[in-house]
């Protein structure tokens, strides 16, 4: 070999290894993952309505509670300015004029010639204003709880939405029949039959068929897994929660020879759900890009009876 050679050999770089083709495989995969990461912003969604919830009630309990504080405050007030009248209590008057509760208290407490009746009344002031202070306490707690969850989401969002253009480009590069296999659309030859409230479910869900997923969707219009399979059940009477695990860990876990039309079905990774209608026949809400539309059994591996 020539040094020149010689020299080439010890500064050359191995090219760049391109990335696997994608397959029907592993795209598969990445869309499991990428509804899971979906159902963790429902599920940050349903805790950001609760904590909104309860800061509603935290607020309507501060108003009541100020309400409260305000005409003690007064009561109070007038009762020293009386006393104040009668017998002066020199500088110490001067704190009743402050907004500040802490130091109002404060000065009240070196008043030492209130009679029992006004160290009642200010016992009751005490309690009031030490539950204004907990309950805007707690406000502030759940206020920073629910910007942390709201941050939280829209940053997932955002992965959600860059891992899916990814794989928008990767089903691209598959050949025709390898996109069909990934859909794996069915169309419905015959007629779903259920007793009672399954069928009013079914019939709801059956509805929604072509209607466009959307992430988060709780219709009207477009729908994710665990939103089109909540609100059919809703249609039907039955509350169930919003997102896909909490479902499953809600209903009576059945066995595949036992799935009846109405049945929920799940993935193993509690990524994804849809509604068993029968003779190996789901509807579910599958992806962006696509439909609520009619698929197999063969995805399915875990399974639910609803009531």
């Amino acid at each position: 070999m020539s040094s020149l050679a010689v020299i080439g050999a010890l500064f050359a770089f191995p090219s760049a290894q391109a990335d696997p083709a994608p397959t029907v495989k592993s795209i598969r995969a990445s869309l499991h993952k990428l509804e899971a990461m979906s159902e963790q912003v429902n599920q940050i969604g349903v805790r950001t309505k609760q904590t909104q919830n309860e800061i509603d009630d935290l607020s309507d309990d501060i108003t009541a509670s100020l309400a409260t504080y305000n005409v003690q405050r007064e009561e109070l007030g007038s009762a020293i300015a009386q006393q104040q009248m009668d017998a002066p209590l020199g500088p110490t008057v001067s704190l009743f004029g402050s907004g500040d509760p802490d130091r109002f208290l404060a000065g009240l407490g070196a008043v030492q010639a209130l009679n029992s009746t006004r160290a009642d009344a200010l016992e009751q002031f005490g309690e009031s204003s030490r539950a204004l202070k907990n309950r805007r306490a707690q406000l502030e707690d759940r206020l920073a709880d629910l910007k942390k969850d709201k941050k939280a989401s829209d940053k997932t969002r955002q992965e959600i939405r860059a891992k899916y253009d990814k794989i928008k480009a990767q089903i691209a590069q598959l050949s025709p029949e390898d996109q069909m296999a990934l859909d794996g659309t069915i169309d419905l030859d015959f007629e779903p039959v259920a007793s009672g409230r399954a069928q009013k479910a079914i019939n709801f869900a059956l509805a929604q068929l072509g209607e466009p997923y959307s992430w988060g969707g709780t219709g009207p219009g477009s729908w994710d897994c665990s939103g089109l399979v909540m609100k059919a059940w809703a249609a039907a009477g039955i509350s169930i929660p919003r997102v896909v695990g909490p479902q499953y860990a809600a209903i009576r876990h059945i066995s595949a020879s036992q799935l009846q039309p109405g049945d929920l079905v799940f993935y193993s990774s509690m990524s994804h759900v849809g509604m068993y209608l029968g003779k190996g026949r789901v509807i579910h809400a599958p992806r962006p890009g696509r439909n609520v539309e009619i698929t197999g059994l063969g995805s399915f591996s875990k399974y639910g009876r609803v009531g």
